[in-house]
């Protein structure tokens, strides 16, 4: 312990007498490590633990798919499904399920404001381990039709809504024109689903989740836990089992031999389960985890740089410690001096780096989509102290090995013969050539793939939506299903085909007090000054709403195992396609006359036409939903628009249907205006209140403004890995400068000797630019290797741009060369400056 702590102060007194090294591989790692450190932490926060769920780990979301209908891979359940899933009890210890829904909540002398809420079912809070800061959560009771006037608040709705007031358990609250009583509020650490404001119960008929009448109508987000001991892969074994056992059952219920109608078999459906985080980070893993790469290779070239200053060092004490072997040094000595060198320069740049990475996470989490950054919180403890423990000791030991390495070489003691020259130095600039052309090599790969991954964002940005997004405003209204539902049946009769009708008679009640209220708001809609054309449909392009379903085709049947047609589905009322510049191309739009008691009519967009009806007009044509009818005649044709993404379009058709037909209670808004559309949205607010005072318009946003923020992420990873592009090409030319400083110094002689015989400057400059430019071209040669062997991993990042795209790769050459001669150019400068009798004399 005594020789280790006399080798540390000597250690700390070399690197005082050296501070620029000492400063410059300080603020290097520091910057490595704290883009690490915040990186982790964010990647962390978002992929392992994301805020809001205290107790992540044994979490499933349980989904449902179907293999052979495009883009149903991973969908909700429905409450048979999740019926299978409370059979489990083996399996999940607790499960629950949650439907996302709009509540108007009406303060006293107030305008109304829509709170985003949560049906839940009773075991909801237990699933997930949480428990109420006060108060309590709803009993199974509460869960039932009729009963359910309870809600539950979130943490932040009870400090920004009710001023955080200790009494507010046993309030009564109005939502959607109902009285809820408030029974508790959740602590700070429970916030899921993230942006959620209350819950209020589920509610569901007793039986629903035994009906298989609801088998394949899937509107629930299920979650589950798993019991101890239990495997993701024997809760997925459960699941498949349960679906098989569907599946089974319909084949019996058959009633041709041989023949299956299984809709289940047909459509490839079943049941899967993944871990919760992983379903909470989406789209951002991939990206995420490729930035962590790429700050690590930051991370390698920072401590490559470090290894090659460390060697100058050693070249420069080379007679000082060639006399300390003389003397009797072991060579684990030397190795041990070398590596406390680092450990002490690494514990200066973690401690330094934490201050960067705490300054750099909260601006990195403002880069993050609204839907995760908004709750996320980027913390160092638990798995960050861990990560930063292992990089620490990474660091010590690329920044030690190599140096302690070399100090190991034999040929240390000819440097007592043969002065400041020696085989010893020839060995360390090829060490350093090498890490440089490392360094080049990692830098050429970031640069290309942040001009790749800009490449595929301005092709992304380029891609026609099939409608025209300036000039159109939307917004959402919720109507409470207590006014504008169906009224229940008081004395349901007990022969079920009268009880049908009842229930029917009482929908369509219901779908007449919607379709008036939609005809009243674009009333008022049209009366804004400043509005040119108004509509109302289910969801517009990029809110996030919207659905698909599987339909039939009048006169077609399906072949066996085959699931038939599918489309995603919206419901639209006139003017919508006028609204949002979407061309009709044959038939007409919808009209007024497109009510309730009507014909049914439906219109297709060209890509549906070209599944369903290749070669032929499909105006005419009937589609509907039960082979027994009602049809929908098909009275127009539009074209093809993108309703969700950019960058995924599947080439899945739209079929629309009148709004007044098929009303909706949660409803989008489309205007077109000649105004400023900011300046629109308190008169959109005040045109749905007109109607009635007591819902809200929210989520008011510009078509422009939504299609932008489906590009929110892809642009937060272009920008953060440029910026890691920029600091590992800055190290690169860093040390690609001192390389070639160095070389200059060790030929000093040699280069005055070829003044001294005639050599002109401008030779002399070309010797030294020659070399850079040859360790340039190794390091591209290597990099451009490396991407071909890391392209399929990156590819799926990249939207219609090829890994070997010449632009972004011809771009990132130049760029690097650039750098390169501007790092080689001051070396090259300053040996063309030599005096040779002033080189000779010296010598």
């Amino acid at each position: 312990m005594d020789t280790l702590l006399h080798d540390l102060r000597y250690a700390l007194r070399q690197l005082r007498k050296a501070p620029g090294f000492a400063l410059v591989s300080v603020l290097t790692l520091a910057l490595g490590i704290g883009a690490n450190i915040a990186v982790f932490s964010v990647t962390s926060a978002v992929l392992l633990n994301p805020s809001g769920i205290p107790h992540a780990s044994g979490l499933l979301a349980l989904r449902a798919r179907y293999l052979k209908i495009p883009d149903l891979n991973n969908i909700n359940l429905s409450p048979t499904d999740f019926g299978d899933v409370l059979a489990g009890k083996d399996i999940f210890s607790a499960a629950a399920v949650m439907q996302a829904s709009g509540l108007n909540y009406s303060p006293a002398n107030a305008n109304p404001e829509l709170l985003n809420g949560a049906k839940v079912s009773s075991g909801y809070f237990d699933t997930f381990s949480a428990k109420p800061l006060l108060g309590r959560v709803f009993a199974p009771e509460e869960d039932q039709p009729g009963a359910e006037h309870e809600a539950v608040l979130a943490y932040r709705t009870w400090q920004k809504h009710f001023g955080a007031d200790p009494n507010i358990v046993g309030r009564t609250l109005t939502l959607n024109d109902r009285p809820y009583r408030v029974i508790g509020v959740m602590g700070p650490e429970f916030n899921w689903p993230n942006q959620v404001e209350l819950w209020i119960p589920m509610a569901l008929p007793l039986g629903r989740y035994q009906d298989e009448h609801y088998r394949y109508n899937e509107y629930l987000f299920a979650i589950a836990r798993l019991q101890p001991g239990v495997t993701l892969q024997q809760a997925n074994a459960y699941l498949d089992m349960k679906a098989n056992q569907h599946i089974a059952s319909e084949d019996n219920g058959s009633s041709k031999a041989g023949a299956s109608k299984s809709f289940g078999r047909a459509s490839g459906w079943g049941m899967f389960a993944v871990p919760l985080t992983e379903m909470t980070s989406g789209s951002l893993r991939k990206p995420l985890t490729m930035l962590l790469i790429a700050v690590a290779v930051v991370l390698l070239i920072a401590c490559a740089n470090i290894a090659g200053l460390q060697i100058a060092r050693a070249s420069a004490r080379q007679r000082e410690l060639a006399v300390r072997v003389a003397l009797g040094a072991s060579s684990g000595k030397l190795v041990r001096m070398a590596l406390l060198e680092s450990v002490v320069l690494t514990a200066a740049g973690v401690t330094l780096g934490y201050a960067v990475a705490a300054l750099a996470a909260p601006l990195l989490v403002q880069g993050l989509p609204s839907i995760l950054g908004s709750q996320i919180q980027a913390s160092f403890g638990g798995p960050v102290l861990v990560f930063v423990t292992l990089v620490a000791a990474l660091c010590s030991l690329l920044c030690g090995v190599v140096p302690a390495w070399h100090r190991t070489r034999p040929g240390w003691a000819d440097a007592l013969q043969e002065g400041r020259s020696g085989t010893g130095t020839v060995v360390h600039q090829r060490a350093r050539s090498s890490l440089v052309v490392a360094q080049i090599a990692l830098s050429l790969l970031l640069l290309a793939a942040s001009g790749l991954l800009l490449s595929s964002l301005r092709a992304l940005e380029q891609v026609d939506t099939g409608f025209q997004p300036r000039g159109v405003l939307s917004a959402r209204f919720s109507l409470p299903k207590s006014v504008y539902g169906p009224v229940p049946v008081t004395n349901p009769s007990p022969d079920k085909n009268v009880a049908a009708k009842q229930e029917q008679a009482a929908q369509d009640e219901s779908d007449l007090r919607v379709a008036a209220f939609y005809s009243a708001l674009l009333d008022r809609l049209h009366s804004i000054a400043g509005v040119t054309s108004a509509a109302l449909a289910d969801s517009v392009p990029f809110d996030n709403n919207g659905g698909s379903s599987s339909f039939n085709i009048k006169g077609e049947t399906i072949s066996p195992n085959q699931p038939g047609p599918h489309g995603n589905v919206r419901q639209v009322s006139p003017g919508y396609f006028s609204t949002l510049g979407v061309p009709l191309l044959m038939g007409r739009d919808f009209t007024p006359e497109d009510r309730k008691g009507t014909e049914l009519v439906a219109i297709v967009d060209t890509t549906l036409a070209k599944q369903y009806w290749p070669g032929r007009n499909p105006v005419g044509e009937h589609l509907g939903f039960d082979t027994n009818g009602p049809w929908y005649t098909i009275v127009g044709l539009v074209a093809h628009s993108r309703l969700s993404s950019l960058e995924s379009d599947p080439n899945e058709g739209t079929y629309y249907l009148a709004a007044a037909q098929n009303p909706a209670l949660s409803t989008a808004i489309a205007v077109r205006t000649s105004r400023s559309e900011e300046n629109l949205a308190g008169d959109l607010a005040a045109a749905v209140r007109a109607v009635n005072p007591s819902i809200a318009a929210y989520d008011v946003k510009t078509l422009e403004q939504r299609v932008d923020e489906s590009l929110v992420g892809r642009r937060f990873v272009v920008l953060l890995l440029t910026s890691f592009a920029g600091l590992a090409l800055l190290l690169a030319a860093l040390g690609l400068y001192g390389v070639i400083s160095y070389s200059v110094r060790l030929r000093t002689r040699e280069l005055g000797v070829r003044m001294a015989l005639g050599a002109q400057r401008g030779r002399v400059m070309r010797l030294v630019l020659i070399q850079g430019a040859r360790l340039a071209a190794i390091g591209i040669a290597c990099g451009v290797m490396a991407a071909l062997a890391l392209g399929r991993i990156f590819s799926s990042l990249l939207f219609q741009v090829g890994m070997l795209s010449a632009i972004p790769w011809l771009a990132a050459i130049i760029i690097l060369v650039a750098v390169v001669l501007l790092a080689t150019f001051l070396p090259a400068r300053r040996a063309a400056s030599i005096e040779p009798m002033q080189a000779l004399r010296s010598e």
